[in-house]
């Protein structure tokens, strides 16, 4: 029972592909960890373009923030496009489940084994 419970608990709070790699498919294991990796990255990497982009468009020509800077920042941040976020967000949220679902069975299979049924 100990696989079981652990690995899809490792997957889901600690780090998807840990609970594949507990239950000793290491390969299986990493790929989810890289994919997961370049995931967030490219998330990452759209949030601060975005970011960079709005700054931009905000600071003035002597590098300062005018006064009304805060109400117009969210005017400029509701008119980026997001559907790559969204993308990013769907296939992370994808391998997270997958990989909390996959730990799951795969370790009822490594218990059950165990015991001898």
């Amino acid at each position: 029972m100990k696989h079981a419970i652990v690995s899809p608990l490792l997957s889901a709070f600690v780090l998807p592909g840990l609970g594949q790699i507990i239950n000793r498919q290491v390969i299986k294991g990493l790929a989810l960890m890289g994919g997961i990796t370049v995931i967030f990255l490219g998330l990452v990497v759209k949030v601060f373009l975005d970011l960079s982009r709005v700054t931009g468009e905000l600071m003035t020509a002597d590098l300062t923030l005018p006064p009304d800077a805060s109400a117009k920042f969210w005017v400029l941040i509701r008119q980026q496009d997001l559907t790559l976020m969204y993308v990013f967000l769907a296939l992370g949220l994808i391998l997270w489940v997958y990989g909390i679902i996959d730990a799951l069975i795969v370790g009822r299979r490594i218990d059950r084994t165990a015991v001898g049924e």
